[in-house]
C-alpha cells in the first residue's frame, strides 16, 4: 500500500501543468473562439426557430378555432 501512494504522490508532483485554450487566455482572434461563437450563433438560431414554431402553431389553432365558431 506504502508503494502505490508512494507511487501515486511520484506521478502526481512530477505531473506538468496544463496549458489553457486561447478561450481562457482570452485571445480575441482565434479560430477556437470565433467556431465557439458560430456555435453559439447557431444554437440561438434553433431556439428562436423552435419557439418561433411552436406560437404560429397557437396561432393557427386560435384562427381555426374562430373559423369555426368554436366558443372555449
Amino acid at each position: 500500500m506504502k508503494t502505490l501512494i508512494l507511487a501515486a504522490t511520484a506521478l502526481l508532483a512530477s505531473a506538468s501543468p496544463a496549458l489553457a485554450c486561447p478561450v481562457c487566455f482570452g485571445a480575441p482572434d482565434s479560430p477556437q473562439v470565433k467556431g465557439m461563437q458560430m456555435g453559439i450563433l447557431a444554437l440561438l438560431g434553433v431556439t428562436v426557430v423552435v419557439l418561433g414554431a411552436f406560437g404560429a402553431f397557437f396561432l393557427h389553432l386560435r384562427r381555426r378555432q374562430k373559423l369555426y365558431g368554436g366558443s372555449y
